[in-house]
């Protein structure tokens, strides 16, 4: 069964959502009623106060004044009608004065407002007071203060009483209105990536060309689907390439395997019976096993380069040593060639490469044999090097017809011959592509261009 991306989203948003709005609508409830308390609390202190003040005023030790005051309590001007209060001995509980004559003795409250409630305390109902009491030191006893108000009558503790009831019947109006809310926007939201997954599905190998929309906004789903198009661009290209290899191998191997296989018959039929012939046909069969085998051998290696099989062995590398050793090989592989080696530094020494050694000079090896073979026995090959801010180049050159330009885009792809090379010297088209995946594993960046009236140049690009 398929769910909704949209129907999930918007659960989750209207979840949270709503907890977010109780969470909220709580924490204000909490805080206002914080608030009220502090007020209320505030205003029973300076109650509280005006009574004692009142009191201090009035209260005498002459027996007149403390018969007056026994006898009709003390009219307080300055408290809150809705406010009660008593004063008596703290040690004997005699009350001085009070303005409810149902206020029980209520005793210190240590600084702070407290809630007292007493069940059927009235034939009525309840009493649910709350209240500061106070003791204080006067004319050489104690009495206790305490002020009090009436809960069951307080506007703010019955608007409190009902919040919580209220909140919860709103839970179900946000719910349905934020998933609503929540939906369409989702729905919008999700809308070109519904188109992106739909033009997604509809592509296949053979239409990899085929781009996902963008929208112009330039926002994230616009970048999403630009990496994407990049992406299928480059497998794109990729299929391609590898649909164009495995053409080239099945052609590269069609041709050893068609003369082998004619040859063999040709054995079969009567060449066997005539030396000449057997020789011949044993010849070719060899020359093009090993023209297979040097195929397989390359594609081995650069199958193991690219899979990481081969790791570099980084270390320092001697150029003045590296192009010698290469000198010294090819005087013995091509004596008529000429290799020549220049460089722009006042001492060859001092350039050291932070590279493979072996790896390199693998490299050098296909281009100088590459010149060899596409320049005639009798070329002069020039080796070169140089440092720059960024690196050293090295380049390899040669005196011989130069690339074709409509060749030199593609020397360095697998099994890419131009038509000069096969006319002349045939070969597997597979030594460049081992040099630029050597070169590619080792940081480096070789390119090749004609040069000036003729022949061309191998440059190999090393970072510092």
């Amino acid at each position: 069964m398929r769910h909704s991306f949209a129907v999930r989203l918007s659960l989750r948003f209207m979840f949270i959502l709503t907890v977010s709005v109780m969470t909220l609508s709580v924490l204000f409830l909490l805080f206002v009623r914080s608030l009220v308390q502090n007020g209320q609390t505030d205003e029973l202190k300076n109650a509280e106060t005006s009574v004692f003040s009142t009191l201090d005023a009035l209260y005498t030790n002459t027996p007149q004044n403390q018969a007056t005051v026994a006898s009709n309590g003390v009219t307080m001007t300055d408290i809150p009608y809705y406010l009660t209060y008593i004063v008596y001995f703290t040690k004997t509980q005699e009350i001085i004065t009070t303005n409810d004559p149902f206020l029980p003795i209520l005793e210190d409250s240590g600084g702070k407002a407290l809630r007292y409630i007493v069940e059927d305390y009235f034939f009525d109902g309840n009493l649910d007071i709350l209240y500061y009491a106070a003791s204080h030191d006067f004319n050489g006893t104690k009495i206790t203060i305490a002020v009090a108000m009436n809960m069951d009558n307080n506007s703010s503790a019955m608007l409190f009483s009902k919040l919580p009831p209220a909140i919860m019947l709103m839970i179900l109006p946000v719910l349905i209105l934020s998933f609503l809310l929540s939906f369409l926007l989702t729905k919008n939201t999700i809308t070109p990536v519904v188109r992106i997954t739909k033009a997604a599905q509809s592509m296949t190998t053979e239409k990899l060309n085929a781009l996902l929309p963008v929208t112009g906004s330039n926002d994230e789903i616009d970048e999403l689907s630009r990496t994407f198009n990049e992406l299928f661009s480059r497998i794109k290209a990729d299929f391609d390439r590898e649909r164009q290899f495995s053409s080239d191998v099945s052609h590269e191997l069609n041709t050893p395997l068609t003369v082998i296989s004619g040859q063999a018959n040709l054995l079969l039929r009567w060449g066997k019976n005539d030396p000449e012939q057997l020789e011949k046909s044993l010849n070719a069969i060899k020359n093009e096993s090993k023209s297979m085998q040097a195929i397989i051998q390359n594609l081995l290696q650069i199958s193991r380069i690219e899979s990481g099989r081969i790791k570099p062995q980084i270390g320092e590398t001697n150029i003045r040593e590296l192009f010698a050793r290469i000198t010294e090989e090819f005087a013995s592989i091509a004596p008529d060639a000429k290799i020549t080696v220049k460089h722009n530094d006042s001492d060859i020494d001092e350039i050291l490469l932070n590279t493979d050694e072996e790896m390199f000079h693998q490299i050098l090896t296909i281009l100088v044999s590459n010149s060899v073979k596409f320049s005639g026995e009798k070329c002069n090959i020039v080796l070169n090097v140089a440092k720059t801010e960024n690196g050293v180049i090295i380049t390899e050159s040669d005196d011989g017809p130069g690339i074709s330009e409509e060749s030199l885009p593609h020397i360095f792809e697998r099994f890419y011959r131009a038509d000069e090379a096969r006319k002349r010297n045939g070969g597997s088209g597979l030594g460049l592509a081992i040099a630029k995946t050597l070169a590619d594993t080792l940081d480096a960046k070789i390119t090749a261009e004609n040069t000036e009236p003729h022949g061309a140049v191998f440059r190999i690009a090393i970072p510092n």
